[in-house]
C-alpha cells in the first residue's frame, strides 16, 4: 500500500474547530450577543498572547463577547479562571503563532532594506542555524533597522491577529476577498 506524504489530520482539526466555533457563534447570536467592532479588542495584547503561547506554561484565551483576553496555567490557582468558565463556548484558545510566520515575518523585513550592510547582515543571520537568535543579535549591530524591525514586525502582527480575528469571526471580515494585503491601521 502506498502511502502518501499529505496528513489528514490538520484540515480534520480545522474542519472540527471550524464546526464548533460556527455552533458557537450561533449559539451566542440566538442569546442577542453581537459581533464586536475591530476596536474593541486589544489588538496589541492579542499579538503578545500569540507569540508567548505556551511557551510558559500558560494558556491565553479570547471572550469574543467582551473582547477581553483571559489568561490560564498560573501556580497560583487562585489566579486562574474557572475551568467551567473556561469552557463556555464564548471563550477562544488564542494558539501561537506559528515559527514559519514569524520567520517570514523577519525575511520580508530583510528583503524590504535597501542593499548594504545591515541588510547584507540580516540575510547572513537567516542563514544561519538558529536564525531567530542571529537575526536578534544582527538587529543590534544596526539600530536604525532595529528600531524599524519594531515597527515592522508589530504591522505584520496586526495583520495576522486582524485575520485571526475575522477567521474566527469575532470580526467582520475587512478584506472578506483577499484581495488586499494592507489591514487597517489603528
Amino acid at each position: 500500500m502506498h502511502r502518501s506524504a499529505y496528513s489528514p489530520v490538520q484540515p480534520l482539526r480545522e474542519t472540527c474547530r471550524r464546526t464548533r466555533l460556527d455552533k458557537t457563534l450561533h449559539a451566542l447570536a440566538q442569546q442577542g450577543h453581537s459581533m464586536l467592532n475591530l476596536e474593541d479588542f486589544d489588538l496589541e495584547q492579542i499579538a503578545d498572547a500569540m507569540q508567548q503561547g505556551d511557551s510558559m506554561g500558560l494558556g491565553y484565551y479570547l471572550n469574543i463577547v467582551s473582547g477581553e483576553i483571559v489568561v490560564n496555567g498560573f501556580d497560583d490557582e487562585e489566579c486562574n479562571p474557572d475551568p467551567e468558565e473556561l469552557a463556555d463556548k464564548k471563550y477562544v484558545f488564542i494558539e501561537r503563532v506559528e515559527s514559519y510566520e514569524s520567520y517570514q515575518h523577519m525575511e520580508d523585513f530583510t528583503l524590504s532594506l535597501p542593499a548594504g550592510k545591515a541588510r547584507a547582515g540580516l540575510e547572513q543571520a537567516l542563514v544561519r542555524s538558529k536564525p531567530f537568535r542571529h537575526f536578534k543579535d544582527a538587529l543590534d549591530n544596526y539600530q536604525e533597522e532595529r528600531k524599524a524591525w519594531f515597527g515592522f514586525r508589530d504591522a505584520a502582527m496586526r495583520r495576522v491577529v486582524i485575520r485571526w480575528l475575522a477567521s474566527i469571526e469575532a470580526i467582520e471580515d475587512p478584506d472578506p476577498n483577499g484581495t488586499s494585503e494592507s489591514q487597517p491601521e489603528l
